[in-house]
């Protein structure tokens, strides 16, 4: 039998509350400084806004801003992809398709048809719905992408993230079958345990 909506909403939160905290120990003990490049975005953007510098040395400026504090940050979204990675996809695949959430919540991801559930399986649904689409593309835009246009890619990318999501919650809600557009990717379904 499919899981309710409210059991997957629930459970999904007990997972993010469980990765938030152990991702906000981590941060504790491995700060970045981006104090400096905060005040150079004021900065342009003051002068930005008082006409000193142009809508595309702007642009620019921010780009380069922004590349440099996504540089600082990715020893932080390379453990944050790990931790999603660990949690999301090999804990759920040795532990019948349940994380602490969904073990508390009596549900679990199956495989379509109700075959193995596989890596594969759970990679794909996790690209979507956990953001690891976004946390790989930033990652590798910081070594590949020019300063000058990072801040358009990033945000394009953010966005369609973004818009994956919230795509995939709507059609659990309103779908039949309650699949979203991560469950339709990955061959996956959500079923009740007990």
């Amino acid at each position: 039998m499919k899981a309710s909506l409210k059991k997957r909403m629930t459970a999904y939160l007990i997972d993010i509350i469980i990765i938030i905290v152990i991702l906000g120990f981590i941060g504790v003990f491995y700060k970045t400084d981006n104090g400096s490049l905060q005040s150079s975005m004021d900065l342009i953007t003051l002068e930005y806004a008082s006409g000193e510098v142009t809508f595309g040395e702007y642009m620019s400026g921010i780009s380069s801003i922004y590349k440099q504090m996504d540089s600082n940050n990715l020893v932080l979204n390379v453990i944050n992809l790990i931790f999603i990675i660990l949690y999301f996809i090999f804990f759920p695949y040795f532990n019948n398709g349940q994380t602490i959430g969904k073990k508390m919540m009596n549900i679990e991801i199956r495989a379509k048809s109700n075959k193995k559930l596989n890596l594969l399986h759970l990679l794909l649904r996790n690209l979507i719905i956990n953001g690891m689409f976004y946390l790989i593309a930033v990652i590798i835009c910081v070594f590949v992408v020019p300063s000058n246009i990072y801040f358009l890619i990033i945000t394009s990318l953010g966005i369609i993230q973004i818009g994956l999501i919230l795509s995939s919650m709507l059609m659990v809600c309103y779908r039949k079958d309650k699949k979203g557009l991560h469950d339709l990717l990955a061959g996956t379904w959500v079923a009740k345990t007990k």
